[in-house]
């Protein structure tokens, strides 16, 4: 891992406190203690890497930490928001969104420091199992009785398309290059795998084609269980599935839509982030509360933290000097 520099997000649950730590050395650089009776569900970096952003639950009321990474302070802003389940920055930083638990969107406006429905789902029993926000649209996929489904609204929570699902949608990540990944699980382990689409960057319309691919790598008899979280490589080209249950890592080329290889982790994993290059990862563990560090040229687990830590599993990569 020599030369490369990174700074990571992460949050403590023991000592309720967000930790700016030192990649290559592992040194906490700077710790802000947020309230106990906070119960964060996410975290999000502007794309500067200036502020980051914590939605949180406190006693079935929603709050909104907000972080100054410059002059390191977190305060919480003065929002009267519902409890978030999912949260996504908009890419400019200025707004952001919630889905509640029972599904209603909300659109926060970090500026004038608003809050404003802008949608609900069309079905009982229909819950939002992620968010993720550009521009001009926000991105969701449902989990409803016998399967789920995508769909994309303008800002104001206007449905612009819909697309179903195959078995039941677990996370949804959308990266730079207009990919998204949809990992989804079902009651049979050999039936589980991802939804791969993609939009139009000019048009910002989605194409209407997707691929479905399942997690077991060709010649593998070892399945691959609960797809629940997908990393990007910084060109687009690959993407990282983290299967949770079988604790291992299914490695996927985008252009070619291909399971390409598998990465035994030996533990459970929850969330990966990629390290700048692209080389190396640290992975998050709701099961274990500790960071992982995994090669994911030559496919091993190099290293496990060892502090008197509980990390939660929300986490963020910052290159050195973006703040």
């Amino acid at each position: 891992m020599e030369g490369i520099s990174y700074q990571l997000l992460a949050m403590d649950a023991l000592a309720h406190a967000l930790l700016l730590i030192n990649g290559g050395t592992g040194q906490i650089m700077t710790e802000l203690p947020y309230s106990a009776d906070l119960s964060p569900i996410d975290l999000a970096v502007t794309a500067d890497g200036s502020k980051a952003y914590i939605p949180a639950d406190a006693n079935g009321e929603g709050v909104l930490l907000a972080a100054n990474l410059r002059q390191q302070t977190l305060y919480r802003l003065p929002l009267a928001m519902p409890s978030p389940s999912q949260f996504s920055l908009a890419p400019d930083g200025q707004s952001a969104f919630v889905a509640t638990a029972e599904g209603s969107l909300h659109r926060l406006d970090l500026v004038a420091l608003s809050v404003t429905p802008c949608g609900a789902p069309g079905a009982p029993d229909t819950y939002c199992v992620g968010i993720q926000a550009d521009g001009n649209m926000l991105y969701s996929i449902w989990e409803h009785t016998g399967g789920g489904s995508f769909a994309a609204f303008d800002h104001q929570g206007q449905l612009l398309y819909e697309q179903a699902i195959p078995g039941i949608p677990t996370n949804l990540t959308l990266d730079a290059h207009g990919h998204f990944i949809i990992p989804f699980t079902s009651e049979s382990a050999s039936g589980e795998g991802v939804f791969l689409m993609s939009k139009s960057l000019e048009a910002a319309a989605i194409e209407a084609t997707a691929t479905i691919l399942y997690c077991n790598c060709p010649g593998s008899s070892i399945p691959c269980a609960y797809p629940s979280h997908a990393a990007f490589s910084p060109d687009g080209h690959t993407a990282y599935i983290v299967n949770e249950e079988s604790a291992s890592i299914t490695v996927i080329d985008i252009p070619s839509a291909t399971v390409t290889g598998r990465i035994p982790v030996g533990r459970s994993i929850s969330c990966l982030h990629l390290l700048p290059g692209g080389d190396f990862a640290i992975a998050s563990s709701h099961m274990f509360a500790d960071l992982s560090l995994i090669d994911l040229v030559n496919g091993r687990l190099l290293s496990i933290t060892d502090m008197q830590r509980e990390f939660l599993g929300y986490i963020a990569v910052l290159p050195s000097g973006t703040h």
